[in-house]
């Protein structure tokens, strides 16, 4: 933990500090904020991470100690702790069961969750995940082991951890209605067609993949694993004896086998198929003009 915080440390110092608004300064050991050449947050943190790309939410963090759980020996670990502060310094508080939580976890994924996305933040307490928006404001109340803000507007990937310690994926809403049940090893979007893509790989034996509407209805299943799936195709894709793809019109009810090593789907039925290293844009409608389709 130690290296890797150090070594994000280092990067992030490079950013923060060449960045004209918002300056990283040292006193002493502990570092802090400055904001246009004054001071703005106190240098009473070990560490400060760069505000996100709207300049409304930074992270100021603490080293501490917390108890091991070790019945047999008392050892303490080290762990660090971090505080959500916006523009007004105001701090991020949630709500966790009958409790509140103003501390949050620090990971290797903490700085890519509240600099990636310009509308959401995935914060960890306690070994759940939730949601807050870049006002602070809280969006999930239930805590999850994993939750991702996936490329469909408003909705989030969440993941359970199962007693036999794999996990299980749905889908839930801004509104924390559970749109796709958690019940598949993997879910995948298109936000393209406002779909999800449900794959039970290694969950259920010969179980379907399933195809979701926006409201979560299920619209397609199919026992072959679906890599994609548009309004108008299914795209599956076969691993034994040797990896293929297979395309489904679902209009005339009729396939096209590819041998292509990956397809890549960029809306509207258009696709960038790669074949020995090279890439080939069509339309899924017209695959018979690729001459170069070994079918």
């Amino acid at each position: 933990m130690n290296k890797l915080f150090y070594i994000i440390l280092f990067f992030i110092f490079f950013v923060s500090t060449s960045n004209a608004q918002f300056s990283a300064f040292k006193t002493g050991n502990k570092w802090g904020f400055t904001k246009n050449g004054t001071d703005f947050i106190p240098a009473i943190y070990d560490t400060v991470m760069p505000f996100d790309s709207t300049k409304k939410i930074c992270m100021v963090c603490v080293k501490t100690q917390k108890p091991a759980t070790n019945k047999f020996i008392k050892v303490n670990n080290n762990v660090i702790l971090c505080k959500y502060l916006n523009e007004n310094k105001e701090e991020l508080i949630i709500k966790i069961k009958n409790d509140t939580c103003s501390y949050f976890n620090f990971n290797k994924n903490a700085v890519t969750a509240y600099t990636n996305n310009k509308n959401y933040i995935v914060v960890g307490s306690k070994d759940k995940k939730y949601v807050v928006d870049n006002k602070l404001k809280q969006i999930t109340f239930t805590g999850y082991d994993e939750i991702i803000p996936l490329s469909i507007k408003d909705h989030f990937l969440v993941e359970t951890k199962t007693p036999a310690s794999s996990y299980l994926d749905g889908v839930i809403d801004i509104n924390e209605k559970l749109i796709i049940p958690m019940e598949y090893a993997h879910i995948k979007s298109n936000p393209f067609d406002t779909l999800f893509i449900g794959c039970t790989a290694q969950i259920k034996l010969m179980g379907n993949d399933d195809v979701f509407d926006l409201t979560g209805k299920k619209i397609h299943a199919f026992n072959r694993h679906i890599d994609n799936a548009t309004k108008n195709f299914i795209i599956h894709k076969v691993f034994e004896p040797r990896e293929y793809f297979i395309i489904y019109d679902l209009n005339t009810k009729k396939e096209k086998t590819i041998n292509a090593e990956d397809i890549t789907y960029l809306g509207n039925d258009i696709v960038n198929i790669k074949i020995k290293g090279k890439y080939y844009k069509s339309s899924l409608f017209k695959l018979d003009e690729l001459k170069i389709l070994d079918q």
